[in-house]
């Protein structure tokens, strides 16, 4: 007894450091000191008030964009007889494996190449449009989940009571989607909040443009704290969001018994023009930047020399650090993981909430954070790839918590106890019983992280070893601040999605069991 308790003591110690370790940044805000009165002073710059602004209404507007998507295309995989439904559903997942910015500057270039006195995607508009297209599979494959495990009983017995299908779905459906839909929201919203690449590729200043342009361009990091306190005001305020958005839980199914397939809403004639207007979401979210990259590597024309052995080598550097810091933020999330799936507790939930307050943390604060605390504690790690990794880790390990979480709960406590029952010691239930069947859930965690690392592109521009570059540093090196004609860009655009393309690959493909 004393030795399980001596486990369990372990593991939420563990959790705790973790916690705190991931609010370390946050902290750095506080110790590096602002004054109201040099927040109040922001405010009377004609130009902070017009950046809130934007931020806010893009990351709304890049939302709701994603919200209708989203769900719209989960539905259409899982509740129609639409043809091509795993192709359709490997092809909504796409845009994940490129970078927001990548496909900015390449919708951007078009833009620039075949209509150049058209202000098409600089305008509020044109920006939404082009994040949400890139934003939007968060939703769908949260959704697609969600919607299949919907028991259709609830929805008969509402259709029985002769209510209208709009009505249905209001009422019925999307009330059991809130918490796929507001965890995904939030992902989403967060990374509008904290883009900067995407955003100067599309003419967009926002408070994290700005940032970035008080510490590059001007050394004001006294203006850029202030600021950065407002970026974080609204990355809490998004995440009190979330908890409202998502609700209390909404029973699934109205029995004990296992959920049925749902039946598919027949559409007849109709297949094929829905299939060809849902091939045009795909066609344009990842179109621009393949056809782009393409004509950059055949070109006959070019001028432009493309040292394939420096992108090879970006490509190597980009490789490790994703695999790095998948396996550091999957070692890291574990505790956490377990102590609030199998020990849910107050403190165990305040350790996962932390988890989620420094994903919070805009990625430009993220870096200065590091900086500072790099230089002042630990002066050799300032510009190493280890600093580099964990900033990685403290970005995305809510990723890797979430998804262990799940993986988790398929490892049902009880066959943990009937494993006891049967004289299996702890560390033999855990290597026998528990981690091969959450090892789903806890691979998926780390390609997620690793994806997310390998584009990262804002903390690694400050960050980043010197006489180093990644895909992603050295795509944006191409562009050295103006947007040209994607040319030199191809080729690290080109590596880059194909290593991205196999994470979102393998991710799908347990996703796929849902569409059959």
């Amino acid at each position: 007894m004393s030795r399980l308790h001596g486990g369990r003591v372990a593991l939420g110690t563990a959790a705790a450091a973790v916690a705190v370790l991931s609010l370390l940044p946050l902290a750095y805000l506080f110790i590096a000191g602002f004054s109201p009165h040099e927040i109040g002073m922001l405010f009377t710059y004609p130009t902070t008030i017009p950046d809130i602004v934007r931020t806010v209404g893009l990351t709304v507007a890049v939302c709701a964009v994603c919200l209708v998507l989203g769900v719209a295309t989960a539905l259409l995989v899982v509740r129609t007889t639409v043809p091509l439904r795993r192709t359709l559903t490997v092809l909504f997942a796409l845009p994940l494996a490129v970078p927001g910015f990548v496909s900015a500057y390449a919708v951007y270039s078009m833009n620039l190449v075949y209509a150049p006195r058209l202000d098409i995607v600089t305008s509020f508009t044109g920006a939404t449009v082009v994040m949400a297209l890139t934003l939007y599979p968060y939703v769908f494959l949260a959704c697609v989940v969600a919607v299949r495990n919907i028991d259709p009983a609830q929805e008969e017995a509402a259709r029985s009571l002769r209510a209208q299908p709009s009505a249905v779905f209001f009422r019925v459906t999307l009330p059991q989607l809130r918490v796929a839909i507001a965890g995904s929201l939030l992902i989403i919203a967060l990374h509008v909040l904290s883009e900067y690449g995407a955003m100067v590729q599309l003419r967009q200043r926002t408070l994290t443009t700005t940032i970035m342009a008080e510490m590059l361009d001007y050394g004001d990091y006294a203006s850029a704290r202030s600021l950065s306190v407002l970026l974080v005001s609204l990355a809490v305020l998004m995440l009190l969001a979330g908890r409202m958005v998502s609700g209390r839980p909404v029973p699934l199914s109205v029995g004990r018994q296992s959920v049925r397939t749902p039946t598919r809403a027949r559409l007849g004639r109709a297949r094929g023009p829905v299939l060809v207007l849902a091939l045009l979401v795909p066609l344009a979210a990842i179109g621009p930047t393949v056809f782009m990259t393409l004509r950059g590597l055949v070109m006959t024309h070019r001028d432009v020399f493309v040292d394939w052995s420096q992108v090879a080598a970006s490509g190597g550097v980009t490789l490790l650090y994703g695999a790095g810091a998948g396996l550091l933020a999957t070692a890291a999330a574990l505790p956490v993981a377990w102590w609030v799936s199998r020990r849910p507790s107050p403190w165990s939930h305040v350790a996962e909430r932390s988890v989620w307050l420094a994903h919070a943390i805009p990625n430009a604060v993220l870096a200065l954070a590091l900086v500072f605390l790099a230089t002042r504690l630990v002066p050799g790690l300032y510009k190493t790839a280890v600093l580099l990794i964990i900033a990685y880790v403290v970005m995305f390990l809510p990723l890797a918590v979430s998804n262990q979480q799940v993986g988790l709960q398929a490892a049902f406590v009880r066959y943990d106890e009937a494993a006891a029952s049967l004289g299996h010691r702890a560390w033999q239930r855990l290597r026998r019983v528990s981690l091969p069947l959450a090892l789903p859930g806890i691979a998926t965690g780390a390609l997620l992280v690793g994806l997310d690392a390998s584009k990262e592109l804002t903390a690694t521009l400050m960050l980043l070893p010197f006489n180093t570059q990644t895909l992603a540093t050295g795509l944006w090196a191409t562009t050295n601040g103006q947007s040209l004609d994607f040319t030199a860009a191809a080729p690290y655009a080109l590596v880059l999605v194909i290593l991205g393309s196999i994470p979102v690959w393998l991710i799908v493909r347990r996703t796929l069991r849902h569409v059959r």
